[in-house]
C-alpha cells in the first residue's frame, strides 16, 4: 500500500514538473518572438506579466510589453495601455494619456476600448454625456454587452 502511494506521489511530481517545464519553454519561445517584434507575442508577454501566468506578476514589465505592441498599432494592446494609464497601473496615472490610447483602440473599432472611453466621458471628470453615449453605442453595436447597462445610465443623466 505504501509503495502504491509512493508511486502515485512520484507520478504527480513528474507530471507537475513536466507541465511547469513545458510552460516555461512555451514562455521562453513567446518571449523570443516578442523580442523579435511579433506584436501578438508582445501582447501575450504583457498579459502573462500582468496576470502572473508563468512569470511573477509585474505591472511595469506588463506595461512595457503592451506598449511595444500598442506602438505597432495592435488595438487590444492600445486598450491595455489606456487602462494602465487610467488606473495608474505600472505607470503614473494620466487621464490624458489614457484617453489618447483608448481613442486609438476605439477608432479601430475595438469594443472594450469604446466602452471604456464611453465610461470615461460619462465620468465626473469629463461629463460629456453625448460623447459617452456615442462611444457606448458603438461598443454595444460591436457586441460588447456591458455597454447596454451603461447606455441606460447615461441616458438617465441626459434626460
Amino acid at each position: 500500500m505504501a509503495t502504491l502511494r509512493t508511486i502515485a506521489v512520484l507520478i504527480t511530481l513528474l507530471t507537475v514538473t513536466t507541465a511547469y517545464a513545458g510552460g516555461q519553454l512555451a514562455f521562453e519561445r513567446k518571449l523570443a518572438a516578442a523580442e523579435n517584434g511579433d506584436i501578438e507575442a508582445q501582447y501575450d508577454v504583457g498579459y502573462r506579466y500582468e496576470k502572473g501566468r508563468g512569470v511573477d506578476s509585474d505591472d511595469e514589465t506588463a506595461f512595457e510589453w503592451y506598449s511595444k505592441a500598442a506602438d505597432q498599432g495592435l488595438d487590444k494592446a492600445q486598450y491595455k495601455v489606456g487602462c494602465f494609464y487610467l488606473k495608474g497601473q505600472g505607470i503614473d496615472k494620466s487621464l490624458a494619456d489614457a484617453e489618447a490610447w483608448l481613442n486609438k483602440a476605439a477608432d479601430q473599432g475595438y469594443p472594450p476600448a469604446q466602452f471604456q472611453l464611453g465610461k470615461l466621458y460619462a465620468s465626473t471628470r469629463k461629463r460629456d454625456y453625448e460623447q459617452a453615449l456615442s462611444w457606448l453605442e458603438k461598443a454595444q453595436d460591436g457586441g460588447y454587452e456591458p455597454a447596454t447597462r451603461e447606455i441606460r445610465k447615461v441616458k438617465k443623466k441626459i434626460n
